[in-house]
């Protein structure tokens, strides 16, 4: 993903919720407007602000073959301001109350976090609006040119980064070409060139609408005054269409078994194994999730404690599971000394998935593993502004399963998760018949790679 900050948070945005944050689901109220677009309102008095979480059904995954990184340009666009807002008014709103703005394009979505003061409620809800309605309006050529060369830039940057490329090559690998996941949000380096300025635009008046958004405002405010606002503001605009994925299947095909080498500038052994899981909402996502903890959650998890701990050519282990719209990946990355042979750490972590499918695993794991998935859902939600803060999972949820508290049942769900349900979902997905294995070795020295046979 990519991620543009317009302004810089103001300094006072630190804080924690008094409350206990595992115990705590947030209250809210949910609305739509007759041209679609759906609201949240969620209320929080513990700073004198207000925050907007506006998300779009618009990220990379929506780009037009040929013409990939579309998704990310148009939603760049959306900063730079409308002729009624221009961005020398934004600039002036950073300067002098200590406004922010940011915006970040996924896969699935394109986002824009704002926080105000709370006395200017009106100002933040008529800006979104303006921003939704005229921000093609006041688009120019001249700013299309500088985002293309920007883009330009960001691609020769990585092309030069150690491992810049590595997660487009994954992505190469584990999807065939036309799948909406194949590139990144940035697009395939190939179609800069292929984008358009009257692209950009019609990509706007297609997605950037009222019924393919979705608006959550949070903080010090009235809740009846904020709802007539949105109401006089937004019901103006016309409701577009909106876009989506139909019928999603949760059948599961493994992928087999594929591998590749990667050689470039570094001072370490990597290996990384990537298995294709399921997508957002998936019954098995929770659990998955849970997998994630058991592996590496703590010194104590299965990999961290019979790896990291026990081997000195092993520095870290880290284990990941990410679900999208579409479907999701648990992918384990762990990072060696060079004289490392990865092949003997492949057996290892292998030999403990094996063992973990076969096996399970205590209650008392089980419980550890529930906690330290518990902090890392939790402690983000103790800020209710900014990307990943309350207001922007409540927003996400509505989003992807038409509920603001989408996320917090996927995360209760893992209360239900057994040592047979990880059994059975470990065997299904962390197996050699459904796993992509990278090694990242320094130049030269493809012998110290995984060997398959």
């Amino acid at each position: 993903m990519k991620k543009y900050t317009l302004f810089p948070i103001a300094v006072f945005l630190l804080c924690s919720l008094s409350a206990s944050a595992q115990d705590y689901t947030p209250q809210f109220e949910k609305f739509t407007l007759r041209n679609g677009l759906s609201v949240v309102l969620h209320r929080d008095t513990t700073l004198p602000l207000i925050s907007l979480n506006m998300a779009y059904h618009a990220g990379s995954a929506i780009d037009p073959e040929g013409r990939t990184g579309l998704a990310n340009i148009a939603g760049e666009m959306l900063l730079l301001g409308t002729k009624k807002v221009p961005r020398e008014e934004l600039l002036r709103l950073r300067n002098e109350e200590h406004a922010s703005i940011s915006a970040l394009t996924t896969v699935d979505w394109v986002g824009i976090a704002s926080v105000f003061p709370m006395n200017r409620l009106e100002t933040a809800i008529m800006i979104e609006a303006d921003r939704m309605e005229h921000s093609v309006d006041a688009f120019t050529r001249e700013q299309w040119e500088g985002m293309v060369a920007g883009l330009k830039k960001e691609h020769a940057r990585r092309a030069k980064q150690a491992l810049g490329t590595l997660t487009q090559q994954v992505f190469h690998e584990l999807y065939a070409d036309g799948h909406p996941y194949r590139h990144n949000s940035i697009g395939e380096i190939s179609d800069v060139d292929s984008i358009r300025f009257d692209d950009v635009t019609t990509f706007s008046r297609r997605y950037h609408v009222p019924a393919n958004a979705y608006l959550t405002i949070g903080g010090n405010f009235n809740p009846t005054k904020a709802r007539a606002l949105v109401e006089k503001y937004f019901s103006k605009i016309s409701a577009g269409q909106p876009a989506g994925w139909a019928n999603i299947p949760d059948s599961f095909v493994p992928l087999g078994q594929g591998a590749f080498i990667v050689e470039d500038r570094i001072g370490f052994n990597q290996l990384h194994l990537v298995f294709p899981t399921v997508r957002a909402g998936h019954p098995d996502e929770p659990i998955l999730k849970l997998i994630a903890k058991l592996l590496t959650g703590s010194e104590h998890a299965l990999l961290y404690s019979n790896l990291v701990k026990v081997n000195p050519l092993v520095h870290s282990v880290e284990v990941s599971q990410s679900s999208n719209e579409l479907t999701g990946t648990l992918w384990i990355t762990i990072t060696c000394k060079l004289e490392t042979h990865l092949t003997t750490v492949y057996t290892q972590v292998m030999r403990i998935l094996d063992a973990l499918a076969s096996e399970g695993v205590s209650d008392d794991e089980l419980t550890a593993a529930r906690n330290q998935s518990a902090m890392e859902f939790y402690t983000p939600l103790e800020t209710f502004y900014g990307f990943g803060g309350r207001c922007d999972v409540l927003n996400l949820g509505n989003l992807l399963g038409d509920s603001p508290l989408f996320s917090f049942a996927l995360q209760q769900n893992q209360l239900q998760a057994t040592s047979a349900s990880v059994r059975r979902a470990t065997g299904t997905y962390l197996s050699t018949g459904n796993q992509l294995v990278v090694s990242v070795v320094p130049i030269g020295k493809a012998d110290f790679a995984v060997s398959i046979k």
